[in-house]
């Protein structure tokens, strides 16, 4: 065995007495005695309290053999050169709507998320490149949204999935017809008859929070015309401590879904602007915020 061989042994030996005297605790298990070649590491002057102090004999002695691996060490290849990210030439997604799907993805009425990506594919906008593997990670679980999130990425989608296997994403889609289009929710057929409805529910008392899932099923359906009506209504029932819940959550979810269409709204007019070649000027009277 050459020396270099011998030393890397006798390193390995050293580091494996060490790691498992710091697991035990050194109360428990003292550090073994030092091999040969370590031995002006393997004491310590005592302590104040006039005792070998174990846990700095340890912790000096693993760092002389950290110190003697590293020096020992030979470079390794160089790992394989990444591909850049496919070219994405939308324009990126608006600074307001970005920050909605990021409360999305934090669970601030995330029945939305769908509906999410299809108003972002209906803009011509790309999604924030910080969130795709969040939106990645969801579709593991659901192959629809995994489907959609993949259309709306492009090739960012694979490119990811390959070059961050730790992720545990597949590089292609689940095997699940693709639709042509983003498939939008169905509305009711009559807005006025579903927010009446929603309504009458909770004036007879059944809109528990046991309904509360099927309820949030409606107001994404809605027409967007409505949803103002809806909120107004809602706010002017008497108040019921057993659906209070209940309609709190409708009501959230209405203004949610309000400003979000509200801001997609405003994005796609900017982006039909610019490709249009027509600036848009900032305008200061919009001070609106995100609800």
């Amino acid at each position: 065995m050459t020396e270099a061989g011998a030393l890397a042994e006798s390193a390995t030996q050293e580091w494996l007495g060490l790691v498992t005297a710091a697991i035990l605790g050194t109360d428990r298990r003292p550090p073994p005695p030092a091999g040969a070649g370590w031995d002006s590491w393997g004491s310590r002057p005592r302590s104040e309290v006039g005792q070998n102090d174990h846990a700095v004999a340890v912790l000096d002695r693993a760092l002389a053999v950290v110190l003697a691996r590293r020096a020992g060490a030979t470079p390794g290849p160089a790992p394989p050169s990444m591909q850049p990210a496919p070219i994405d030439d939308r324009p990126a997604c608006a600074a307001p709507c970005a920050a909605r799907l990021g409360r999305l993805l934090a669970g601030d009425h995330e029945v939305l998320l769908s509906e999410w990506l299809r108003l972002c594919a209906d803009a011509g906008m790309q999604p924030p490149a910080q969130a795709l593997p969040t939106l990645l990670l969801r579709g593991r679980r659901h192959p629809e949204l995994d489907i959609a999130v993949r259309r709306l990425a492009g090739g960012r989608a694979e490119w990811l999935a390959g070059v961050v296997p730790e992720l545990g994403v597949p590089v292609t889609a689940a095997a699940l017809p693709m639709p042509s289009a983003p498939v939008a929710p169905v509305a009711p057929t009559d807005g006025g008859a579903a927010v009446t409805a929603v309504v009458q529910l909770f004036a007879e008392g059944l809109a528990s929070w046991a309904a509360a899932a099927q309820l949030r099923l409606v107001v994404v359906g809605l027409a967007p015309a409505w949803l103002p009506t809806l909120v107004v209504e809602l706010s002017r029932l008497p108040f019921r401590a057993p659906a209070e819940r209940t309609r709190a959550e409708l009501v959230g979810l209405a203004e949610f879904r309000s400003a979000m269409l509200r801001e997609f709204d405003q994005a796609r007019t900017v982006v039909d602007l610019r490709a249009d070649g027509i600036p848009r000027p900032p305008d200061p009277a919009d001070t609106s915020e995100p609800i």
